[in-house]
């Protein structure tokens, strides 16, 4: 089981192996100019190891105080990746919070039919 935390500065990730998914839980604010220098190499792992094991992908952006346009970017990449390929994603986020939701709720044209990618507020 892997279990790894990614710290760039006030922004850490979490990327653990659950018994029916990969989840890479967000905390803190992403406010970096230039995020997918960070991000690209631990969404792209944790999508690899989602399509490894067979499981879903669980992005949980619900523990995250803020993110900033740029950041947005490197998750829109690897949704499109995941969808061309045969990865499962799953985007779960705060719909309670006015802004997670106007940031995530436009994440829903990624969504498929055989909901491979899925968007939800929870």
């Amino acid at each position: 089981m892997v279990e790894q935390t990614f710290v760039d500065g006030p922004l850490t990730l979490r990327l653990t192996e659950k018994e029916h998914a990969v989840m890479l839980e967000w905390s803190g604010m992403s406010m970096a100019r230039e995020p997918g220098q960070f991000l690209l190499p631990i969404l792209s792992r944790a999508l690899d190891l989602g399509v490894q094991a067979n499981k879903p992908l669980v992005i949980d952006f619900q523990g995250l105080e803020y993110l900033n346009s740029s950041t947005i970017s490197p998750v829109i990449r690897i949704l499109e990746h995941a969808r061309r390929g045969h990865g499962r994603v799953k985007v779960l986020y705060n719909k309670g919070l006015k802004w997670q939701a106007l940031s995530f709720t436009a994440l829903e044209i990624f969504r498929t039919p055989d909901q491979r990618i899925d968007v939800q507020g929870v």
